[in-house]
């Protein structure tokens, strides 16, 4: 919204805000842009963290084991969505 501030001391350097928008805009757009790529990489390391789990910790009973499969099936299918919308 464009607001006139011409009872302000400095009215010329209030100008700023005409353009503010503009580059909020842009902003947001570079940072929806970034979206997928940060959310690969998340799943990606989740994926690393969880076979970790499952091959240092010799204690899990077979149904935590499964648990942990189970979540790992689940990340390893984000990961490749997002690996296959890739241009």
């Amino acid at each position: 919204m464009i607001t006139s501030r011409l009872n302000d001391s400095e009215p010329i350097l209030n100008l700023k805000d005409l353009f503010y928008d503009e580059e909020v805009k842009e902003e947001l757009k570079a940072k929806i842009n970034h979206l997928p790529e940060k959310s690969k990489r998340s799943n990606y390391k989740l994926l690393q963290e969880i076979q970790m789990v499952l091959q240092r910790c010799t204690h899990l009973t077979e149904k935590q084991r499964l648990m942990y499969c189970e979540s790992q099936r689940y990340f390893m299918k984000q990961y490749l969505r997002e690996m296959n919308k890739q241009p």
